[in-house]
């Protein structure tokens, strides 16, 4: 009986404590926090933490503020704070100051003549309303502690245990002393900062092209050729920062960084399938299509069953017809298709931060490409096949880069608060992929795809060159009795002297010429506003 007694009177008194605490707070200092140390208030304003930039060195991250007023329970203070209060608002103020607590408030973008008893402070928000590059960069917990992205691979860098702190001067008896002048600490403080490859005109041209397009689900990627430096990394749906709770019950899973994830590809493969003809000898390969054809019982066919005639190469990548890689990988053979998706990067895993890796993907084994019906299916990017938009960034960027590519980075440099610089990327050398010669004749094919093909709808502005594929992949889910697919498109520009790589993913679309290819135009017509390409 006695425990039970001593239970709940422990409960009772913590019950009562936190309430007392709570209101304690919200009289002091609305909405930031207050301690009344020996001889003085102290008003927590904000949490600092290092800052993430882009390439360029702008903020990814804290770069909106609001003004907060710490203001004294005085007269002088509270004639400043009238003349940019609404009514309802000043008269809570002047409540509270008539109560002798001092007090903290945003006033948004506004600004007071600042005096001893009301000093402004500029807070910075850590993640503005319209911020960009959310699923890489991530979100912080309640207590200020990374939880996704960036910020939690970089937390221990990030984090630092100072305070925005406002101080009042209070006498023997607790009453804030007028006059004295508040003592602000940590206004201007050295932080940490991890600098990112991403370009903030060219994230936004991304994350713009993909909501104009309405691509509700899916992500586009955009890599510097020369480099691998990723300049964007969009994924759809968004999320609101401010409001993860809003997310977790959304079925388009919003938190999902789908620039990071494996899908199905389908018939954007064919790049790398020409590239292993290519390299095997292979290039005057002829084959008529009827629209379809038998593989050991199983029927495959062309889009809507369409017979495409007698192709080459080019034709057959302009209409994108599957029984001409069918039996185009035939000729070839799996080893060699293998051996170039190996070396394209397929099947590999991308490590961008410790804790921040792109996954794998899945290739089919040599074993299991013995069956016709497996290798028919791996000949225009289906079957067990899967792979991410990193993965045929590689593969665009080695057929525009003469043959090689670099392996795709998003750390530029992470430095500490004293300015030591604690990590910095290395330059790699590049991966052979095929040869200059084949590369040269893959890139006039994809060229020909989006000037005669069905990527016409990637044609950029003023003549500018683009090279391409489209993709329209089965996923193998239903939706009211309806497949599912997965729409691509993955090309580069200019082509004739390639900058960017860039690939993108509708999920639930109809068609990579209709959905995708648009898309690029917009990211590459903006990138030439942006650079004055020709």
């Amino acid at each position: 009986m006695n425990k039970r007694i001593i239970a709940v009177f422990t409960a009772f008194a913590l019950l009562y404590g936190a309430c007392c605490l709570r209101l304690y707070t919200l009289s002091v200092s609305n909405p930031a926090t207050a301690s009344k140390p020996s001889g003085g208030y102290t008003v927590e304003i904000a949490k600092i933490r290092g800052d993430i930039l882009d390439c360029n060195g702008e903020r990814l991250v804290s770069h909106d503020y609001e003004n907060v007023v710490v203001a004294k329970p005085t007269n002088k203070a509270l004639a400043e704070l009238e003349k940019v209060l609404d009514t309802q608002e000043y008269s809570d103020i002047e409540k509270r100051m008539s109560e002798g607590n001092a007090v903290s408030v945003n006033i948004g973008k506004l600004e007071i003549n600042q005096n001893s008893d009301a000093v402004m402070l500029k807070k910075h928000i850590r993640y503005s309303e319209d911020q960009l590059a959310r699923h890489i960069i991530g979100y912080l917990d309640g207590e200020g502690r990374g939880l996704s992205g960036i910020e939690k691979c970089f937390d221990d860098v990030l984090f630092t245990d100072k305070n925005l702190t406002a101080t009042m001067k209070s006498d023997v008896y607790g009453r804030i002393l007028s006059g004295n002048r508040i003592e602000i600490r940590n206004s201007n403080p050295d932080t940490a900062s991890v600098m990112l490859t991403l370009d903030s005109s060219i994230q936004r041209a991304a994350e713009n092209a993909l909501d104009i397009s309405s691509v509700v689900c899916g992500g586009a990627v955009v890599v510097e050729i020369e480099t691998g430096a990723i300049r964007a990394l969009a994924s759809r749906p968004d999320f609101d920062t401010r409001n993860l709770a809003e997310s977790l019950d959304d079925d388009n899973s919003p938190l999902i960084n789908r620039t990071l994830g494996a899908y199905a590809v389908g018939s954007v493969f064919k790049v790398a399938v020409t590239a292993a003809a290519l390299e095997s000898g292979i290039d005057d390969f002829y084959y008529t299509c009827n629209g379809s054809c038998d593989v050991d019982g199983v029927v495959f066919s062309c889009n809507d069953k369409t017979a495409h005639g007698k192709l080459d190469m080019t034709k057959a990548l302009e209409c994108s017809c599957n029984t001409f890689f069918i039996e185009l990988a035939k000729k070839t053979g799996a080893e060699k298709i293998l051996e170039t998706a190996s070396l394209l990067g397929f099947g590999q895993e991308i490590t961008l931060a410790d804790g921040l890796t792109s996954k794998s993907g899945t290739v089919p084994t040599a074993e299991k490409l013995s069956s016709s019906g497996a290798l028919a299916n791996f000949s225009f990017g289906q079957g067990e096949f899967t792979a991410t938009m990193l993965q045929l960034a590689e593969m665009v960027s080695a057929v525009a880069g003469e043959g090689t590519y670099v392996r795709p980075y998003i750390i530029e440099k992470v430095t500490s608060a004293d300015g030591t610089i604690l990590q910095s990327h290395e330059k790699t050398y590049p991966i052979t992929a095929l040869s200059e010669k084949n590369a040269a004749s893959l890139t006039k094919m994809l060229v020909s795809v989006v000037e005669n093909g069905n990527a016409q709808k990637a044609k950029l502005k003023n003549g500018v060159s683009a090279a391409g594929k489209t993709a329209t992949a089965q996923t193998g889910m239903f939706k009211n009795g309806k497949e599912i697919y997965n729409t691509w498109f993955a090309g580069f520009f200019p082509a004739d002297k390639p900058k960017y790589a860039v690939v993108i993913l509708k999920e639930g679309g109809g068609s990579g010429a209709v959905d995708c290819a648009p898309v690029f135009k917009r990211i590459g017509d903006k990138l030439m506003d942006i650079e004055k390409f020709s």
